[in-house]
């Protein structure tokens, strides 16, 4: 049985500047990630990838009865990947995979503030331009 998924949106566009950063002691990795598009005048990017640490983490997961957040507590809780895209819509959200202090392996998405780096993150963006309006209507 097949089923089909009518509320996908497909958006065409190509790949701009690519952005590798450095975050430092305390600084939350969502409110970063917005402020590096910004800095380096990003209307969009996708977050590539990202490793490092966090003094704690919050993350947050989908249940059926809605939202619910967890804490992973440090300090030392490590990244293994970070992933999501910024500035396609009015919420950004970044998910995520970490390790705490005794291996232990958490996913979600990461709660905005909850999330601040512990000796660094090593971050890299990629830029997303989308094809204007116009263009997608005469092809």
């Amino acid at each position: 049985m097949t089923t089909l998924v009518s509320d996908i949106e497909v958006q065409e566009g190509t790949l701009g500047k690519l952005v590798m950063a450095r975050l430092k002691p305390n600084q939350d990795l969502t409110e970063s990630v917005e402020a590096l598009c910004e800095q380096h005048g990003m209307q969009a990017a996708i977050v590539r990838g990202a490793i490092g640490s966090l003094i704690d983490a919050r993350l947050e997961y989908a249940t059926p009865d809605g939202w619910r957040e967890m804490e992973i507590n440090g300090p030392g809780v490590e990244i293994l990947n970070v992933f999501g895209e910024v500035g396609f819509s009015s919420a950004n959200h970044l998910q995520g995979v970490v390790a705490d202090v005794d291996g232990k392996i958490y996913a979600g998405r990461f709660v905005r503030g909850g999330n601040l780096s512990f000796i660094t993150i090593e971050i890299t963006l990629q830029e997303w331009i989308p094809k204007p309006v116009q263009e997608l209507v005469s092809a």
